[in-house]
């Protein structure tokens, strides 16, 4: 082969040589090229600390629960602090598990921050070098009193943190959850806190008047005392002899003042200011009675947050707390995690893959109908508490169809108002309209049984609705259905076993001293012995358990051992102690805030109880006496009134029992007059408190006061008090 001119020729080598030569070539020429072929490696680039923050060019990647304007939150302006958050200035964490979470684009030392957000909650500051697993680096502080109205801003710095990945949330507290500004600096700037740009409040939206809760409170106390005056009027006349005087005048306003009362109750359409069912009852009594068989009475949280996992949230259980129902105390929900399947063994049978798949989607229809923010309350309340009775006929319904808009709002929540329609007929039936205005005007505008209780859920009125009905077949001489209305409505919700002891103590005076039965009375015990032979196995066959009687007694026991702020009765009286109250002992940092306040009760009914007792049998030795005197039955039944609050504590809600003291109108007419005074003196202890504890401990003492004064004036034939004209 021929040679190129001026090439240099070399020796031949051996091969051992060649081998050795081959080797130390590659020992250093690979290497290097692999060191080439990698960049990272080869030479990896400086990072440059850009001035500012670094938020400024970094981009939001996720979300969860935030409401608001993401793009306000870095652009280095801040509010004064002590405003409070607007739309259009950052942004609200809508739960506890709610987050914002920024790419900075690389990876970059993180030196110090500065933010800006509402002064009672504190915050997590967590950071990522992959986006997935992140790290708190800061427990943002809350609870800074003296700006616990508004914004305040907070800066911390850090030593060797490097991140990717910055996310924001998880707040804690009692306060807005909302958050102005972040700033992420990789050095810490020369001027420390750096300065920013402090603008001026966003204008306030022209103000557009719109009924509000106080102002439909304001007016149905109104309402109250133009009856109460109204029937003073009517009464004056009557005891000077002339009660036909001006009747048709005062027929038309009672009617008037009725119809208002009534509306009233509806806040004149506002409903629930302004949506028109109750989303938290609904929740709880629709998802209860549906799947009471896989839930029973302690798992309807456990189970809705398994749901939620499915459904792609876990972060939000991870994060928020629950009511734990074994226990009635507010517990962290990761003890959900750690075996979510368990939840769906069921209390009478699992769920089958069907129901589950049908729970979930419920689950979801009630979540995102309320709003993340309700959901999150509704998973703190107290659960699902009727009884069998109450499921028998709520289970069946519920089962017809899946939860939605079609169902919910066109058809089932749409039950109560017609019962309450219903009711007042049958008053009108058995006592007269007077009476019934008289009934409605009460109904309409007492203070504890407002439609924001109870209003738009799911057959909430049905015990009221049985219990006046029982008492109408009393007055209209129809004692077993009486007795069976009665007994329907103590199975339904207990408490109304207390219209049942002014009979009771009749029977028995009558047994003592005449050594016979009353045979009026008989059938009534008969009506409700009736209703309750056939009640029990029915509703113990649709719960599909014989176990759901007795986990009903033992979780209405766990029930009425755990103190709430709006429990009413003298219970609630004698258990109060002004040292103790909600404004001192509830603590924000507990697992459960009401924690001290429960236990406070406790210690102090386990004191009070003999002056419980003791106030408790007066009451009935007063009630004994009306007993002995009166033989119409339905006047003894309507003496529950009194009972009720002398020997349970109920919750506010259920005091629309009182209004059958309006019954009595043409026995003792003081009484009514007294009862719509009772209706106006509990609207303004509302405006003039503001803690529930206090608010319905004065309002029990209220009732209180009227049931005994009531009690006492008709069994003692008081002077003057003649039955009126009807």
């Amino acid at each position: 082969m021929p040679r190129h001119v001026g090439a240099i020729t070399k020796p031949r080598l051996g091969s051992a040589t060649c081998v050795a030569r081959l080797v130390v070539v590659f020992s250093w020429v690979l290497p290097l090229a692999l060191l080439a072929a990698t960049p990272a490696l080869a030479e990896k680039p400086t990072f440059v600390c850009p001035p500012g923050n670094l938020l400024a060019r970094a981009r939001v990647t996720d979300v969860l629960d935030v409401l608001g304007n993401t793009r306000a939150v870095a652009d280095d302006s801040v509010l004064a602090n002590g405003l409070a958050w607007t739309a259009s200035r950052g942004v609200r964490f809508r739960t506890p598990g709610g987050f914002l979470t920024c790419d900075l684009g690389a990876d970059a030392p993180i030196a110090a921050a500065y933010l800006q957000a509402s002064a009672g909650n504190s915050f997590s500051l967590q950071v990522s070098e992959n986006g997935k697993d992140y790290r708190e680096i800061w427990k943002v502080p809350g609870n800074l009193d003296s700006l616990s109205n508004g914004f305040a801003t907070r800066f911390e710095t850090f030593l060797d943190v490097r991140a990717r990945y910055v996310r924001i949330g998880e707040w804690t507290g009692p306060d807005s959850r909302s958050l102005s500004e972040l700033q992420l600096f990789c050095e810490i700037p020369a001027q420390w806190p750096p300065s920013t740009t402090t603008i001026a409040a966003p204008p306030k939206a022209p103000a557009v008047w719109r009924l509000g809760p106080r102002t439909a409170n304001r007016i149905k106390s109104g309402l109250a005392c133009l009856g109460l005056l109204l029937l003073v009027w009517g009464r004056t006349l009557r005891l000077r002899g002339t009660p036909q005087r001006f009747q048709k005048l005062r027929d038309g306003l009672l009617i008037a003042l009725a119809l208002l009362a009534y509306t009233g109750y509806y806040n004149w359409g506002a409903c629930h200011f302004y949506e028109r069912i109750h989303w938290h009852e609904f929740f709880h009594y629709y998802i209860g009675s549906k799947y009471f068989r896989e839930l029973g009475y302690t798992g309807i949280y456990e189970a809705a947050c398994v749901a939620e996992i499915e459904q792609g949230f876990r972060h939000r259980v991870e994060t928020r707390e629950i009511r734990d129902l074994r226990r009635n105390e507010l517990v962290p929900a990761t003890y959900v995690l750690q075996n979510p399947e368990q939840f769906k063994k069921g209390f009478a049978r699992p769920f089958t893959p069907e129901r589950w798949e049908a729970f979930k989607k419920d689950v979801a229809y009630f979540r995102d109908g309320a709003g993340v923010e309700s959901w999150e309350r509704m998973l703190k309340d107290h659960g699902y508490n009727p009884s069998p009775a109450w499921n028998l006929a709520a289970s069946i319904l519920a089962n017809l169809a899946p939860a939605s808009d079609r169902f919910i709002k066109g058809v089932l929540a749409w039950i109560d108002p017609v019962l309450l329609l219903l009711m007042f007929a049958l008053v009108i039936w058995a006592f007269g309209w007077r009476i019934a205005c008289i009934a409605v005007l009460f109904f309409g505008t007492n203070e504890p049984a407002l439609y924001f209780w109870t209003g738009g859920a799911y057959i909430r009125q049905d015990w009221l609705f049985w219990a006046v009905a029982g008492i109408c077949f009393l007055k209209r001489g129809h004692p077993f259905l009486g007795g069976a209305g009665l007994a329907i409505s103590t199975l339904l919700r207990v408490f109304p076993g207390g219209f049942f002891v002014g009979i009771a103590l009749r029977l028995v005076w009558v047994l003592i001293r005449e050594r016979r039965v009353d045979p009026m009375g008989a059938r009534i015990v008969a009506g409700a012995a009736l209703a309750t032979v056939l009640l029990l196995p029915a509703s113990s066959l649709v719960a599909g358990t014989a176990d759901a009687w007795p986990a009903f007694i033992q979780n209405a026991k766990k029930h009425s051992e755990t103190p709430l702020t709006n429990n009413m009765g003298l219970r609630t009286v004698v258990s109060f102690r002004w040292g103790s109250r909600m404004r001192y002992s509830y603590d924000a940092n507990l697992a459960d805030p009401f924690h001290n306040f429960k236990e406070a009760r406790r210690e102090a009914f386990r004191f009070a109880f003999p002056i419980f007792l003791a106030i408790l049998a007066a009451y009935l030795a007063i009630l004994f006496r009306v007993a002995r005197r009166e033989r119409a039955w339905w006047v003894l039944a309507v003496f529950g009134f009194g009972v009720i609050p002398f020997s349970t504590e109920l919750t506010c809600y259920y005091y629309s029992f009182l209004l059958v003291a309006a019954f009595l109108w043409e026995r003792r007419d003081a009484i009514p007059i007294g009862l719509l005074a009772v209706a106006a003196i509990t609207q303004v202890i509302s405006f003039e408190t503001y803690y529930y504890d206090v608010r319905f401990m004065v309002e029990s003492l209220a009732v209180l006061l009227f049931a005994l004064w009531a009690t006492w004036i008709y069994g003692s034939g008081v002077r003057g008090e003649e039955p009126a004209a009807s």
